[in-house]
């Protein structure tokens, strides 16, 4: 097995939230909060951390293109039918890789402890709704179980824009369309998919950018 695989395996085994994959040091995985090396691994070599990001973007030239003029790229990854968000960005002209563990089982709104002031809203014939806060707050897992609330309850066509995707949604009661953006996917950029979305018949729009 890869080493990255194999730090991935033990990460979702160990329910980490994140996997940290800096030069110098052992891979680390975020607990329950807390930074947890990840025992019987070497500290990460360059070798270690270009084969990491070949694994990541597997040759894909537009992925690629966009680290190496961007210095960061945004994306995400499937293993062993997990997904995960991945960022690479630079320190020290070197790689450093974090990776966040998407849960497959979305959480239930009711058990988000959100006012159901917020549920009621979704019922409007017409409005915005903005979903913000820091980085790791929740957004994405809040606006994701508003999503498969419409989803279960209402029968509607929700299209949603995001970079990248992170939860799948299956269409139930309503139609779901994920949409991800960014060079060599679904819609190159954001005013693209939305100038699009107008012509999709779409109820719903949602506009999920990563942070």
């Amino acid at each position: 097995m890869l080493k990255i695989e194999s730090i991935i395996k033990e990460s979702i085994e160990k329910d980490a939230s994140d996997i940290h994959l800096l030069y110098g040091l052992k891979p680390i995985m975020r607990v329950k909060r807390e930074l947890v090396e990840i025992k019987g691994i070497d500290p990460l070599e360059m070798a270690d951390l270009l084969d990491i990001y070949d694994y990541i973007v597997k040759g894909n030239v537009d992925k690629d293109n966009i680290y190496k003029k961007e210095r960061r790229l945004d994306t995400a990854i499937v293993f062993e039918g997990i997904r995960l968000r991945v960022n690479v960005s630079y320190s020290d002209e070197k790689p450093t890789i974090t990776m966040r563990i998407i849960k497959n089982e979305l959480p239930k709104f009711d058990d988000l402890g959100l006012p159901d002031t917020i549920k009621r809203m979704t019922y409007q014939p017409q409005g915005v709704i903005l979903v913000t806060g820091k980085t790791n707050s929740g957004k994405t897992t809040t606006l994701s179980a508003l999503i498969d609330e419409i989803n279960m309850a209402q029968n509607k066509k929700i299209l949603t824009l995001e970079a990248p995707v992170e939860y799948k949604h299956t269409s139930k009661k309503s139609i779901i369309v994920q949409k991800e953006v960014g060079p060599g996917k679904d819609c190159l950029t954001y005013d693209v998919g939305v100038i699009n979305a107008l012509r999709e018949d779409c109820d719903i729009l949602v506009i999920r950018r990563g942070s």
